[in-house]
């Protein structure tokens, strides 16, 4: 049961990740309508660090919590970068 809320939790990070992104995008940077973006940058790292703690087990992977803690930390300035690069390099008026 564990397993199947692990990948759970994984689909639900990888899809508001890119939601935020493709709304950052679409808002050209936040000067077409202003919506908040960056609270992607803080649940789905922790979303996806507690998804792979409860998936990895399944196939014999055993690493420390820590490891997981470093995910999700990497992962919060990996995401902010994205959806800036979404808002700068890619804006556009709607």
């Amino acid at each position: 049961m564990g397993t199947v809320i692990g990948y759970v939790l994984l689909v639900v990070a990888a899809g508001w990740i890119a939601y935020k992104m493709s709304v950052s995008y679409n808002s050209a940077g936040g000067t077409a309508f202003a919506v908040p973006v960056y609270d992607a940058a803080i649940y789905p790292p922790i979303l996806t660090a507690v998804g792979l703690y409860l998936v990895l087990p399944s196939f014999t992977i055993d690493w420390s919590v820590w490891i997981y803690i470093a995910i999700g930390l990497v992962l919060v300035p990996v995401v902010v970068g994205a959806i800036r690069l979404m808002e700068e390099v890619w804006d556009r008026e709607l």
